[in-house]
């Protein structure tokens, strides 16, 4: 390669080539070596100057080309720069001292090298190689202000290094003395603010400054890294109002909404809702974000929902049992969707809040049951009532047929056994009616209970000696306290009502009305009537039911009754301001127990 060389430099190259040290020349403005002696081409490792000159000498990075201009401005100024390079001869780096100077005015773009090999540990290589390529101004200071050391992009952006260089740069003395003591009262101190730069402009920076001690002198130094802000700051500003707007419109809306980093779960955006029912702060990692385990009540559905959101990058109206910042859970619809947020994969999500509205729906769908229920109910009692009445009639028109029939075959004893059948069965339908029809005026408020003293000896023992008559196959235990303190405060044929109906119970569900137990204790200012049998029992899963209007357990099939029996029973305790309780086991039989509120003595009312 042909290049004019400068006749300075001709006439020194006899004496450059008998040095010792490695000289070449640079020409800064085309990007190559012009010249260099033997032991530069022993450095650079080339056979010759011709296969040195073909090299590519270009320059690579910003921050190389940042270092050059500062090169120009010290020369510009008659000053040399020394400092270490990295080469890299074939690719092989090696680090040497150079000194670089201009070598004639005349040729300004033409930079003189001495270079000398030196041995530096590889951290601290790549410690100065990454401070030189930063944009970032980074500059050590003494206590005087007096510049230490700078890097290539605070070496040409601010003020010259005579002097006290800090306060030409941070021309505010106040301020300066500010960032000292801030410095000096914690790790660092980083602040937006008004800086010179060497053409004497002022522009904004953000300015982060460190105590230390110079690793040279052991002297206290200043370290401060800095970087042009005017930019970013108009953005931010004209990004603030629009932020503003935004925030304003996404605040009045009547759900929550966020932003969270898919990877991370970092929350980038939350509106108002969002803030106050979960916690959710811009830029926290928070545990409550829509991909979050702790927001979820049911990890399987969050592992659906992210399912559905990584394979179609959309999710509509997904339902989950969520948590609040309370750890209460509530039923939520989720809709989401995968959105690329300022460069990072993010989710952006609504949660609204449906429990009221499953409440009702739910509601609804109980009242709806309940409904079907109580008409299957009442289906099975429609037909149970009809056998019920259709087994005694006909019974009834049996025996009156045969007394039309052949009357003269009836009379004396048998006579008044057809009778007693026919009174029999006459009774039970009233009964029957009866229980439909004090339900029924229970349930209207119609029923009005006669208040007065009740004993409940009496009562019961003839309910037993009514019962022994009907079925004197069957062995009642009989257990009653002292007659004169079991008396209650209630309506006797009511009464008379509910045990009679819980009596027969025991002896209609026991098997071949073997054995039933009657017991009267007194607790306290009550007495407790227990009626006990050891028949079919009821299922534990159906004994909740068993007060309800129509039901009959699953152990009744076949065994006649209205299913009407036991719901009158505990309409009338509840009346006479008692409580009655269960206690049953399949096949092994029922024990009902009635709680009544005893009639306090005549020497206490007195």
């Amino acid at each position: 390669m042909s290049t004019e060389l400068p006749p300075s430099l001709t006439a020194a190259m006899p004496l450059l080539e008998r040095l010792h040290l490695a000289v070449w020349f640079f020409d800064m403005r085309r990007q190559s070596i012009v010249w260099a002696n033997r032991q530069a081409l022993q450095l650079w490792d080339a056979a010759d100057l011709a296969s040195l000159q073909e090299r590519d000498f270009s320059i690579s990075s910003e921050a190389l080309r940042t270092r050059l201009a500062v090169y120009q401005a010290a020369f510009a100024e008659q000053r040399a720069v020394e400092e270490n390079w990295t080469l890299y001869p074939h690719g092989l780096p090696l680090q040497v001292r150079c000194h670089c100077a201009r070598f004639d005015n005349d040729w300004p773009d033409l930079m003189k090298v001495e270079a000398v090999p030196v041995s530096v540990d590889a951290d601290t290589v790549r410690s100065v190689e990454m401070l030189r390529h930063v944009r970032e101004m980074v500059s050590l200071y003494d206590d005087n202000g007096m510049v230490l050391q700078r890097n290539p992009a605070a070496a040409l952006a601010l003020p010259p290094s005579e002097g006290d260089a800090l306060l030409a740069s941070l021309p505010d003395p106040k301020l300066l003395a500010e960032l000292r003591l801030a410095a000096m009262e914690s790790r660092g101190v980083r602040r937006v603010v008004d800086v010179r730069l060497a053409d004497g402009s002022m522009v904004r920076h953000q300015v982060q400054l460190f105590r230390i001690r110079d690793p040279a002198t052991g002297e206290s130094a200043m370290l401060i890294s800095q970087h042009d802000v005017s930019d970013r700051e108009k953005l931010l500003q004209l990004q603030r109002e629009r932020s503003e707007e935004l925030q304003g419109i996404l605040d009045a809306l009547p759900l929550p909404m966020v932003i969270s980093e898919l990877a991370s779960e970092r929350i980038r955006y939350a509106n108002r809702l969002a803030i106050e029912r979960y916690g959710m702060w811009l830029g926290s990692s928070s545990e409550f974000t829509p991909t979050s385990a702790a927001l979820y009540e049911h990890a399987a559905e969050r592992k659906r929902f992210l399912e559905i959101l990584q394979q179609e990058g959309l999710v509509i109206d997904f339902h989950a049992v969520l948590r609040d910042r309370e750890q209460r859970p509530f039923d939520a619809s989720l809709t989401g969707c995968l959105i690329d947020y300022r460069g990072i994969p993010c989710v952006l999500a609504s949660i609204l809040d449906i429990s009221h509205i499953l409440q009702r729906e739910h509601a609804l769908e109980a009242t709806l049951q309940h409904e079907r229920e109580l008409a299957e109910m009442q289906r099975r009692f429609v037909s149970m009532v009809s056998h019920e009445y259709r087994t005694p009639l006909a019974v009834i028109d049996g025996i009156a047929q045969r007394l039309q029939r052949q009357p003269e075959l009836f009379h004396g004893e048998q006579l008044q056994s057809r009778a007693q059948r026919l009174r029999d069965m006459v009774k039970h339908m009233v009964s029957l009616a009866d229980s439909v029809l004090t339900l029924t005026r229970l349930e209207e408020g119609q029923l009005v209970v006669q208040q007065g003293p009740v004993r409940l000896v009496p009562l019961l023992a003839e309910l037993v000696e009514q019962s022994q008559d009907i079925h004197p196959d069957c062995q009642i235990e009989v257990s009653f306290a002292a007659d004169d303190v079991l008396i209650v405060d209630g309506d006797a044929e009511l009464l008379r009502v509910v045990f009679g109906n819980l009596i027969s119970n025991a002896i209609k569900y026991s098997p071949r009305w073997q054995r039933l137990a009657l017991r009267c204790t007194v607790a306290g200012r009550e007495v407790h009537v227990t009626v006990q049998d050891w028949g079919v029992g009821i299922p534990a899963d159906e004994q909740d039911k068993l007060f309800t209007r129509f039901f009959r357990a699953s152990t009744a099939l076949g065994i006649p009754g209205s299913g009407m029996g036991l719901a009158l029973v505990r309409e009338l305790v509840q009346r006479h301001g008692g409580s009655i309780a269960v206690d049953s086991s399949e096949d092994e039989g029922t024990r009902f127990t009635v709680r009544l509120p005893l009639l306090p003595a005549l020497d206490e009312r007195h």
